[in-house]
């Protein structure tokens, strides 16, 4: 464990086996998250006047291009293995479910080699108000980093003008979460722009096939059910234990 492993609880299903038994990671649209302030861009763009300010000046529909950056993939990962009695705390309420152990490392490295995506890794930032961002001279910038001792502002003019700002800005949108969460240590694994396999309406997400080998182990819960464990015990080369 440690820096080189990553985990994703799932629930006890035969969804769950098949993502197991066939490699793969759920790559959710974001309209699916029951957090409704989760990675809602309109919601973003609506509710921080200097977001929407700058938007209707430079698109002539924002809430086309809002529709369009909601179509990215979303896979949330924990970076620790989460204690069992903390299961049921974590989305869907993984109550007798499953942990799969993943090699973080050959993760990096396949969406790298694959996808383009340096660093896939993205962590997660709690704020108490995470749909708001702070403002100091409304509506012309946002605060964009905070250190120890001094907060740093963008002007949405600078944004703008710079498309790698303009996409870090959504990216800080996919990567808000509020703080009562702040336990479940989470990380994503974003697709956007060019990475996203369908802009199709009415899909739930995408599966995206891994190494075989990228899967280290999976943890049963104690309470999972039989019919569950037998299934992925009898799939070839996959480690198990039961916590």
């Amino acid at each position: 464990m440690g820096n080189y492993t990553i985990y994703r609880l799932r629930p006890a299903s035969s969804i769950s086996v098949d993502e197991i038994r066939n490699h793969y990671l759920w790559f959710a649209r974001p309209y699916t998250f029951k957090d409704i302030d989760d990675s809602n861009i309109v919601s973003f763009i609506e509710k921080n006047e200097s977001i929407k300010s700058s938007f209707e000046r430079i698109f002539n529909d924002y809430k086309e291009v809002a529709k369009q950056v909601s179509c990215a993939g979303i896979c949330c990962f924990t970076e620790t293995l989460p204690a069992k009695r903390k299961w049921k705390h974590f989305p869907n309420k993984v109550l007798n479910g499953l942990c799969i152990e993943y090699d973080k490392y050959l993760l990096e490295q396949f969406f790298k080699n694959t996808r383009g995506i340096v660093d896939c890794f993205k962590k997660i930032d709690y704020q108490e108000e995470p749909i708001l961002f702070q403002s100091y001279s409304k509506p012309n910038d946002i605060v964009w980093k905070v250190f120890d001792d001094s907060i740093l502002y963008k002007s949405m003019r600078a944004i703008e003008k710079d498309v790698r700002l303009m996409d870090e800005l959504f990216l800080k949108m996919f990567t808000r979460l509020n703080i009562k969460f702040v336990n479940q240590k989470e990380v994503r694994i974003i697709l956007g722009g060019g990475n996203i396999p369908d802009k199709s309406d009415n899909i739930q997400g995408y599966k995206v096939v891994i190494p075989k080998e990228a899967i280290k182990k999976v943890y049963f819960h104690s309470k999972m059910p039989k019919k569950i464990i037998k299934e992925i015990i009898s799939i070839p080369n996959i480690i198990t234990q039961m916590i």
